[in-house]
């Protein structure tokens, strides 16, 4: 399938689509939240006696819009080899595969992101990169809409690889692959917002990935905690946490004889 279009023109509406949706939609949300109703943050905010000062706001803003017009071209110019040239795996026609596989296909593209997700974001928690990548993203303990793309370029740009690489192993209708990655992103600015949003079936609260920035070294996962269940890198009751605590889920255990079985630390449902 060729739209007949020149790769300038994937850029631009790229470019002028992404912005108008992280700076225009995601400008009015912070402002409503953050701004106008800053003082009512008791009945919105997830961490309500916590907000990022003026210079980590502003520098959180800053960076997430570089980060995503980075993807963006990245995003593009991909799209222009794929519609344009036919590099990847999309088909268009249901009817290629059939419908048992469109579900197959769908879950498989799901589950190729997830883990990447997982074991990318959980490596970053390792010391080594930690130290020297990681912790950009960490300097916003108190997350807000602009911080899900505010991390070194290069984090950035690794992450932003593992949405785009189902579409050129995986065979999938562009529909398919289009609703995975949509819902992808969605899912991130919901869980970065620092919002109480009602939860969603399977994805749970977004006080999950709120309590990643938070309590730093726990709950790994994106679009859900299966991985961090797996692995045991769940936030974990009555244990402590802090930015040195490279341990996952295990944490420290404070006073273990006061907390009795609680030491023993059930992970958190959320």
């Amino acid at each position: 399938m060729q739209l007949g279009m020149a790769m300038w023109q994937y850029l631009l509406i790229g470019l002028i689509g992404g912005n108008a949706l992280f700076i225009g939609l995601g400008g009015i949300v912070h402002w409503w939240y953050y701004v106008r109703n800053r003082d009512n943050s008791q009945r919105w905010k997830i961490q309500p006696e916590r907000f990022l000062s003026k210079r980590l706001d502003r520098e959180a803003m800053w960076l997430g819009i570089f980060n995503y017009n980075l993807a963006t071209v990245v995003m593009a110019t991909l799209a222009w080899g794929v519609f344009e040239h036919g590099w990847s795996r999309l088909y268009f026609d249901f009817a290629e595969y059939g419908w048992d596989y469109t579900v197959l296909s769908l879950f498989l593209c799901w589950l190729f992101i997830e883990a990447a997700a997982y074991y990318m974001h959980a490596g970053g928690h390792l010391p080594w990169f930690y130290k020297r990548f990681h912790y950009i993203h960490h300097r916003y303990s108190t997350p807000t809409f602009w911080t899900i793309s505010a991390m070194h370029p290069l984090e950035w740009i690794a992450h932003a690889s593992y949405i785009a690489l189902p579409a050129f192993i995986i065979p999938m209708h562009i529909g398919v692959y289009m609703s995975v990655v949509a819902m992808t992103f969605i899912l991130g600015y919901w869980d970065h917002c620092g919002i109480k949003f009602p939860r969603i079936p399977l994805h749970g609260s977004n006080r999950f990935h709120d309590d990643h920035h938070k309590y730093f070294h726990v709950n790994f996962g994106f679009t859900c905690s299966l991985f961090d269940r797996i692995h045991d890198t769940a936030r974990r009751e009555g244990h402590h946490y802090d930015e040195l605590t490279f341990n996952g889920g295990q944490g420290i255990v404070r006073k273990p004889e006061a907390l009795g079985e609680r030491a023993m630390g059930p992970a958190l449902k959320y």
